[in-house]
């Protein structure tokens, strides 16, 4: 008992005022087609409460005194809908020319897809350029290495000269060693 009323007298105890001023909030966001959030977060604002709170409090305890109440406002949601579809003008089509017709949902539809497909060619294109990008520098660089290489000319004249050192430090080579040498 001691427990109850502690809890009673808490200042921030939810009143039977704050439940009805919370579920009319909720049930008429309900109704316009709003968002419960958004009830919350109004509710919260009049009250000196969190959203949170004013939330768990709905779904907690107010709520279920109000099964009744939510379905109408839902029904007359729903029925704010259907009049509004009802009252719309209606779409011009275009006939293409058979049983089909150009309307401005399938024109937007076509943008967007445009608009996506434009979307993933530059992103394609990027690509490309830096894989191009990359290949002229590696093409640069093999260039810039072959031009020490040899051509098949210069090499020939390399390996004659080689051979003619060589021939020469073998001919060297024989003199010095060879027993009874005279200059």
């Amino acid at each position: 008992m001691e427990l109850m009323e502690r809890w009673a007298s808490r200042s921030d105890a939810w009143t039977p005022e704050d439940d009805v001023t919370l579920a009319e909030l909720v049930l008429r966001h309900i109704r316009e087609g709003s968002t419960q959030l958004i009830a919350f977060e109004e509710a919260a604002n009049l009250l000196g409460r969190t959203a949170a709170a004013c939330g768990y409090r709905w779904n907690g305890v107010v709520r279920r005194h109000y099964d009744d109440t939510v379905k109408e406002a839902k029904a007359i949601r729903r029925k704010a809908l259907e009049e509004r579809r009802h009252r719309r003008p209606s779409r011009t089509a275009i006939p293409l020319g058979g049983e089909k017709e150009l309307t401005f949902d399938l024109l937007i539809r076509g943008l967007r897809d445009f608009e996506r497909r434009y979307q993933e060619m530059h992103e394609e294109l990027f690509r490309t350029q830096q894989r191009n990008q990359d290949l002229e520098e590696r093409l640069q660089k093999n260039m810039e290495t072959s031009s020490t290489i040899s051509t098949p000319e210069q090499l020939e004249a390399d390996s004659k000269a080689l051979l003619e050192i060589m021939e020469r430090a073998r001919k060297w080579m024989s003199v010095d060693y060879a027993p009874n040498h005279t200059e």
